[in-house]
């Protein structure tokens, strides 16, 4: 069920109003804090002021004081069981906190971080401070978009034999496609390749450039490859690593900016069952 205007979920617990977790008034719910992390500078030793080397976005602490709206005890243990179970610890791989804000669905990936309620109440409204930290300070859309892409194939042209002088055009067909992204942070795409194909590679057409991803390895049908050019990770099947047999051109790996650009699948040989699905979300600062 899509989230409404001013709603916050986390796994399956929806919080903010229409639901008993309310927000205090008076507290807003706020992804947007940022503080910069420069581990690399000091003081000038013959000059005013310091200076700075790499500097990069810390984590985001996100803080939410709610009020849970309960009817007795028991309701109170059902309503806290279901947010302390929200925001139990992550196993293994980050989490995702989404929240609306104008109609638009975003998202933060982190780990659930505090649950601290009042102890002087045990039902009725009980006051709850609780807490989750984006470690990738990153805003996603919640829509995940994609595309899929075939092989470029050429129609129409020459068959011998034939008569010279004579021209007769060809058009190539499939192999490239539009993609945005509508924020205002660079995105990692996810392409996962299906096979037959061999040697595969991706390619993204910016203002900057062409960034090429190849890995040089055949495919058979039924084997795929996922590509995240974000991580730089390559695994044949989900499991098998091919990172060894991939490399990068032009601009290096493919990362979509902000706006509208051109992206191509191509191979060594044409295949027409082979395809590339992008997937990448809208990313902002």
């Amino acid at each position: 069920m899509p989230l409404a205007e001013g709603q916050v979920q986390l796994r399956d617990l929806v919080l903010g109003p229409g639901t008993p977790y309310r927000f205090v008034r008076g507290s807003h719910f706020n992804p947007f804090k940022r503080d910069v992390r420069a581990d690399q500078g000091g003081t000038r030793a013959w000059s005013s002021g310091s200076w700075s080397g790499a500097e990069w976005a810390e984590q985001v602490a996100v803080a939410m004081r709610l009020v849970i709206l309960a009817r007795g005890p028991v309701d109170y243990m059902d309503r806290m069981s279901a947010l302390l179970a929200a925001f139990a610890p992550a196993s293994s791989a980050d989490v995702d906190l989404r929240f609306v804000i104008g109609g638009v669905e975003y998202l933060l990936r982190g780990r659930p971080r505090m649950v601290d309620p009042e102890s002087r109440h045990v039902d009725g409204h009980t006051y709850v401070q609780a807490a989750f930290v984006a470690l990738d300070p990153t805003i996603y859309s919640g829509v995940e978009h994609s595309t899929t892409l075939g092989l470029p194939s050429t129609v129409g042209g020459l068959t011998l034999p034939a008569t010279a002088p004579l021209t007769v055009s060809a058009a190539v067909t499939s192999g490239r496609g539009s993609i945005t992204n509508a924020g205002t942070k660079a995105t990692g795409l996810l392409v996962r390749v299906d096979g037959p194909v061999a040697e595969p590679r991706i390619s993204l057409l910016t203002d900057v450039g062409t960034a090429v991803v190849r890995v040089w390895a055949t495919l058979a049908a039924g084997q795929w490859l996922d590509i995240d050019t974000a991580a730089r990770t390559v695994y044949l099947n989900g499991t098998a690593s091919r990172r060894g047999v991939t490399t990068t051109d032009g601009t290096g790996w493919p990362v979509l900016p902000p706006g509208t650009y051109e992206i191509a699948f191509d191979a060594s040989a044409y295949s027409a069952a082979a395809t590339a699905t992008v997937r990448w979300r809208d990313t902002w600062h």
